[in-house]
């Protein structure tokens, strides 16, 4: 370790004494007549006796004024909270009822409109048979299973049809 070999350390030695001498110095001389003079002031501005109970008194006052009004804005900051708070809360309610009326407004024009539409499918159908008699039509819609199986045999056969123009192009 280099800070051990006994070659360096007259050296380390020296310039650690010379760097801590210098800073001494410029203490003693800049920094600690400041010092001095600070507390010199400080002693001097401190109060006597006679004025520390007079000070008492001041502070006792100042202290019981100091609570009236931090209890005083307490209690209006708890006042407003309150009342921003009903206030929000009625706000929600007016702004809730508003959306529930158009809500139940267009879910009732939906269902009218549901049963329009059942009865004009019905009619068409009646007139249908009425105008092609030979025809006959499937009142009831399709199940799920004839529903799948018709789309898997065209989707089947899209792509038989699409493998055989491929393999024509190709040749």
């Amino acid at each position: 370790m280099p800070q051990l070999d006994i070659v360096s350390y007259f050296p380390q030695f020296f310039w650690f004494c010379i760097f801590f001498t210098g800073f001494y110095v410029v203490l003693i001389q800049n920094y600690l007549p400041k010092l001095t003079r600070i507390i010199a002031v400080r002693e001097a501005l401190q109060p006597s006796p006679d004025q520390i109970s007079s000070n008492t008194q001041e502070s006792d006052t100042v202290t019981t004024k100091t609570h009236e009004v931090f209890a005083k804005t307490v209690h209006q900051t708890k006042e407003k909270c309150v009342q921003q708070f009903t206030e929000t809360q009625n706000l929600l309610n007016i702004q809730t009822d508003v959306f529930n009326k158009h809500t139940n407004q267009a879910f009732a024009k939906y269902q009218t409109k549901k049963i329009q539409l059942n009865q004009t499918v019905k009619q068409t159908l009646q007139q249908m048979q009425t105008l092609l008699p030979g025809l006959k039509l499937r009142s009831s819609p399709m199940s799920q299973k004839q529903t799948s199986q018709f789309f898997s045999q065209a989707l089947v056969n899209k792509l038989v049809n699409k493998t055989k123009s491929s393999k024509g192009k190709i040749k």
